[in-house]
């Protein structure tokens, strides 16, 4: 298994690919889309996001998108995990752990203080997050207007 950075024609299929898994990794709150991985993903990643990526044999297995986070009210250089997909395949065989490990060994060499990260509910990653030491920190609520 290989973790390393991905390149910027590797960059530009991510977004093509993640257009194709955003209903599964957002628990059908948004819809499949390239217009929606664009509008999503191309601000943070013009704004210094990047993406790792996971091989094994050449195969891409999952990849995640890492970045500063902007919100205001941090007053500690905070990291944000923007996104996590390991393939179906490729999946109960460590390779989130291994994503995300990397992930915040970047964020710690890059003297990061805390980093965060958006789950939806129901996401059974929420359990390999909460094994990595992470907590929840607040409840984000929705209500539709019709």
């Amino acid at each position: 298994m290989e973790i390393r950075k991905a390149n910027q024609l590797e960059t530009q299929q991510l977004i093509h690919l993640s257009a194709l898994v955003m209903e599964e990794s957002s628990m059908g709150q948004v819809k499949n889309s390239l217009e929606n991985s664009q509008n999503a993903f191309m601000p943070l990643l013009n704004n210094g996001a990047y993406y790792l990526i996971a091989t094994h044999h050449q195969h891409l297995c999952g990849w995640i998108l890492i970045g500063p986070d902007f919100n205001p009210i941090h007053y500690e250089k905070t990291g944000s995990i923007i996104s996590l997909y390991v393939y179906p395949e490729y999946r109960k065989h460590g390779i989130g752990k291994q994503l995300m490990l990397h992930a915040l060994n970047e964020f710690r060499m890059n003297n990061y203080k805390k980093v965060q990260l958006n789950v939806f509910s129901g996401n059974p990653a929420k359990q390999l997050y909460e094994s990595l030491g992470f907590y929840d920190i607040s409840t984000i609520m929705e209500h539709r207007l019709v």
